[in-house]
């Protein structure tokens, strides 16, 4: 596990995070799925996460992989986070966007998953947010809010966490050198 300091809810790049989250490690279409279990089969496991909470974030990357995958994995991982600062792009984007609005619209029919987005909403904003208003917030982030987003995200300094025979994984100062090159 992989994690990064991250926004809150109130911060302009919130809309931006989630979707490139999704866009990085939100499932078979993403970045990190495709190339480091399709491609590489470096894991049996991967995606990413934005944990907003009222003033701060946690972005974090999860991969389940092999002792003997592991010294691979890490650096095709960081090369990714690299990429996405760079070469970001609308189709990405419209995916990763349509990924989100769908996932939105379909937790609505849960009883319990709109009562928990109701108090959510109503214990950070003090009201509850409009689905058209979320919608709207999602179509307004552009390729460039992405890439700025995650140049922003991934060159704060990161935490490392790995269990098992971990020997193979490269230190936490290794990850943040190759993160600031």
């Amino acid at each position: 596990m992989l994690g990064f300091p991250s926004v809150g809810y109130s911060d302009p790049d919130y809309y931006p995070v989630l979707l490139l989250s999704t866009l990085l490690g939100g499932g078979m279409s993403s970045r990190l799925f495709q190339e480091i279990r399709e491609k590489r089969g470096l894991v049996y496991s991967i995606y990413s996460f934005a944990a907003p909470y009222l003033d701060s974030g946690l972005f974090g990357i999860y991969a389940g992989t092999g002792e003997s995958e592991a010294a691979e994995l890490v650096p095709v991982a960081l090369e990714e986070l690299h990429r996405v600062q760079i070469d970001a792009n609308e189709i990405e984007l419209r995916r990763a966007r349509a990924q989100v609005k769908a996932s939105l619209l379909m937790s609505m029919e849960s009883t319990g998953s709109r009562c928990e987005q109701l108090s959510r909403q109503m214990q950070i904003f003090g009201r509850v947010i409009p689905t058209a208003e979320t919608v709207s917030h999602l179509d307004a982030v552009t390729v460039e809010d992405i890439r700025r987003a995650a140049a922003r995200i991934f060159r704060g300094v990161p935490t490392l966490a790995a269990m098992g025979p971990a020997s193979a994984v490269p230190g936490l100062s290794h990850i943040t050198d190759r993160l600031a090159a």
